[in-house]
């Protein structure tokens, strides 16, 4: 089997990589000069089509590095000399792969579609979907450590900087350059195809999302309760939704994430803009007061009646079917949930930013946004049987997926070059999300985007702790030693 000649951009600088501080520049310069037509996809996709009918689906192990010249088998074919064995086709879905993926809710349309338009590009593979758990990627480490990795999984930056270091991620450089992925993202968006070590270990699938409350407006107008818009007004919305027995906070605690999102807005919210994140990149302490005040506000929200007794048992699809029922006011998650929850609640949805920041600090931090700051896409497991392969079907899935993303659920927030349009336009929330993104300052991380292992699970395990009613105090004084063991 002959290969193929590669298509080889340029690496990207390394110190562009984005690291969750201030954006407001990002992406803006040189765009005109750098776009490209949106046809550049297709001709792009119809030439990736033509090259992997010839190059097969032998893989030569991981990262076999791309020739650069096509072989005499290859010019024997061109020129019509070549063998019938060498120039037949691959057969349709011969080569099966495992892919783990968040497969599920509105998220299944896109998989489908994406799965779809992959079989006109590379037929010979057929996927078989895994679901993910909503068990903070305990389950994909579980594989990992079992050896049993999917071929393809979903993989957040946090994940991928674990699986690295056990050797377990294919590299994708070569495929990447070979594929020519840059070319079809958007100039915010290239950074986070690079790893800080310079390799690319996924492709990003969608772009970086704001953490977000939802709330339900009929909820706040029946009941005469004012739409926080600081810290002080939330615990009074907090109090007033708990003396009526409606949750106030639906926050799926049986993931661990969503707690750390809430603290980092309460700490973002006391204009650290660096938030928790900043304590992951080495950079101060937790005897800080803005992170005592921050535990505090949760301490005290907790108190007051914020969650309910089950909520270390909700997981995000129990959280929802509360919000959607009316059984809470709001629920926190990331802004790709727009248009999940808005099918949900429809006209009833309005979102808010940060309802944690202090009233005298609301004009300082308004715009400086928790979550996003991350890389995340589909990644390959290195010892894949078919690895060279899965990892050239992840990335083109990955540019698929964040098109569909587009189409079938009006994403806001495209990673891509091409202009794609959504099929049934943006819902008001997601409107209003675009609108409101402009003015973004900066952002910090969600906690699967934490590079440091140890700092991870501490910050985790702990703030479960401090929603479960531990004293701030005790809590900064927990932080303050795992912080240190972390950095050792």
């Amino acid at each position: 089997m002959y290969k193929c000649v590669p298509i080889l951009p340029s690496r990207p600088n390394e110190n562009t990589v984005y690291n969750g501080t201030d954006h407001t520049t990002r992406g803006k310069k040189t765009m005109n000069d750098k776009m490209k037509k949106p046809a550049t996809m297709l001709a792009l996709l119809s030439m990736v089509a033509l090259t992997l009918s010839a190059c097969g689906s032998g893989d030569k192990g991981n990262n076999a590095q791309p020739s650069a010249s096509a072989p005499a088998s290859a010019e024997a074919s061109a020129s019509g000399s070549a063998s019938p064995e060498e120039t037949k086709a691959p057969e349709a879905g011969s080569v099966k792969l495992k892919f783990y993926a968040q497969y599920s809710g509105v998220e299944i349309p896109v998989y489908d579609a994406a799965k779809e338009a992959m079989k006109q590009i590379m037929p010979e593979v057929d996927v078989e979907f895994e679901v993910a758990a909503q068990d903070d990627e305990q389950k994909i480490k579980t594989y990992a450590a079992a050896g049993s990795l999917p071929d393809i999984f979903f993989a957040s930056s946090g994940l991928i900087e674990t699986l690295k270091k056990a050797d377990n991620l294919y590299v994708m450089d070569d495929v990447v350059k070979e594929l020519n992925i840059e070319s079809l993202l958007n100039e915010s968006s290239k950074p986070m195809l690079w790893n800080k070590d310079g390799h690319s270990y996924s492709v990003p699938n969608v772009g970086q999302w704001a953490g977000v409350f939802y709330y339900n407006k009929d909820l706040f107008a029946e009941h005469n309760v004012k739409v926080p818009t600081n810290y002080d007004e939330l615990l009074e919305a907090v109090k007033a939704f708990s003396a009526k027995d409606i949750t106030p906070l639906a926050l799926f605690a049986k993931e661990k994430w969503p707690g750390v999102l809430m603290l980092d807005m309460a700490v973002v919210g006391s204009a650290e803009q660096g938030g928790l994140k900043r304590l992951d990149n080495g950079e101060g302490d937790f005897s800080e007061e803005v992170y005592l005040k921050g535990a505090q506000k949760i301490s005290e929200l907790v108190k007051a009646g914020l969650l309910n007794k089950n909520a270390f048992n909700t997981t995000a699809d129990d959280a929802a079917a509360q919000f959607k029922s009316g059984k809470a006011a709001m629920l926190l998650n990331g802004a790709w949930s727009m248009a999940f929850q808005y099918e949900n609640l429809g006209d009833k949805l309005d979102i808010l930013y940060n309802p944690l920041i202090d009233a005298d600090k609301a004009d300082q931090v308004q715009w400086n946004m928790s979550g996003g700051g991350f890389n995340q896409g589909f990644a390959v497991s290195k010892n894949s049987k078919n690895g060279e392969v899965a990892a050239k079907y992840a990335a083109l899935f990955s540019i698929e997926f964040a098109k569909q993303r587009v189409i079938q659920l009006a994403d806001p927030n495209s990673i891509l070059v091409e202009k794609v349009v959504p099929t049934n336009g943006l819902n008001p929330v997601q409107q209003k999300y675009a609108d409101d993104s402009a003015n973004f300052k900066s952002m910090t991380t969600f906690a699967w985007g934490y590079e440091n292992a140890k700092y991870k699970t501490s910050i985790e395990d702990n703030t479960q702790k401090l929603f479960a009613g531990q004293k701030p105090e005790d809590y900064i004084k927990d932080m303050t030693k795992a912080l240190e063991n972390a950095r050792k």
